[in-house]
């Protein structure tokens, strides 16, 4: 029973991708969600959509290679992108990080490995992958939230995705937390993601480091780790500077955090959940800035809501696009 069980998922396997502006990342996934294998390489996105096909349709090549025994046929792949897609059609009508416009990809996969293709909004499959095989998994009603370069996010309730008319429910970044903020480049003003992602959390830190050095400070320990250099702020700089005490970075996560707050309250009175799945790189600089997040939760969410609530992170992490743009690929099919 064990070896026919285990025939079963050399034979029946789909693969994921989840393709971002500076690398991306195939795996071959089996039916149940677990990874056989994965690769990730540079996406190298100015040579061109061409090329970067070209180059994604090696990657995928490579993984199947990896399949146990070398066998098997792949059932279907399904590729989870960021921009604004037509999903019905395949293609990626808009990615400002890949430089691309009207992106056939569907197509010239399908055509590649004759084979269904399924796309997908990188954070909506993300939520699909935990949902099905990470820390959502048995829970009807989740949301995934990742906290990165922007912020999105993925919406599970009563045991289904919403996905929306045109699959771009979830936008989570671009809920407004100041109506008189700034403004975001979607047409919004005070958008969440232009205060609490890691693209915030960078700029406020090269801020800092500009001041200091306009005003011949010391500007602390963000100025002496950036060496001087706004340019080289980012998030993970901050956040190793708040770990050495600095106030100001200490200071900047802590109202990133709190921005945070603000907006996962109106998601929580919105869609009561049952489980809040946080991800992305910026998660993982944690108490510093969740702690201020869960402060802002406490003070201001409903009770009623927020006792039925936990917060976790997400366990597949990078994997999690491609493993839920694979099990998408996976329901179409069943």
């Amino acid at each position: 029973m064990g070896e026919e069980k285990q025939d079963v998922l050399l034979r029946d396997y789909y693969v994921g991708v989840d393709l971002g502006g500076t690398k991306m990342l195939a795996a071959l996934i089996a039916e149940d969600g677990s990874i056989i294998a994965k690769e990730e390489i540079p996406t190298l996105a100015k040579q061109g959509a061409e090329a970067v096909l070209d180059r994604l349709g090696s990657l995928i090549e490579s993984v199947l290679a990896a399949a146990p025994g070398g066998r098997g046929v792949v059932r279907g792949i399904g590729v989870a992108t960021a921009g604004t897609l037509d999903t019905a059609k395949g293609v990626v009508t808009l990615a400002s990080n890949l430089g691309w416009r009207d992106v056939a990809v569907a197509s010239v996969l399908s055509d590649r490995f004759a084979c269904a293709v399924r796309l997908e909004n990188d954070a909506t499959a993300a939520a699909v992958g935990e949902w099905l095989a990470g820390e959502g998994e048995g829970s009807p009603d989740c949301i995934f939230v990742t906290i990165s370069t922007g912020i999105g996010g993925g919406i599970i309730s009563g045991g289904r995705l919403i996905a929306g008319v045109n699959h771009n429910a979830g936008e989570l970044g671009h809920i407004s937390i100041d109506g008189n903020g700034m403004l975001c480049p979607c047409g919004n003003v005070g958008c969440l993601e232009l205060y609490a992602s890691g693209t915030a959390i960078g700029r406020r830190g090269a801020e800092h480091v500009r001041r200091a050095a306009e005003s011949a400070g010391s500007g602390g320990a963000l100025t002496r780790l950036a060496g001087g250099d706004p340019n080289r702020v980012d998030a993970r700089l901050v956040a190793a500077a708040a770990a050495e005490g600095d106030a100001e970075a200490s200071g900047i996560l802590r109202e990133a955090g709190r921005a945070l707050g603000v907006g996962l309250v109106s998601i929580l009175h919105l869609l009561n959940p049952q489980v809040v799945i946080l991800g992305g790189g910026a998660s993982h600089i944690g108490e510093p800035l969740l702690g201020p997040m869960r402060e802002v939760i406490a003070e201001r969410c409903l009770p009623s809501i927020r006792e039925q609530v936990r917060f976790v992170s997400s366990a597949l992490g990078s994997s999690a696009g491609a493993v839920g743009a694979a099990l998408l690929m996976v329901r179409d099919q069943k």
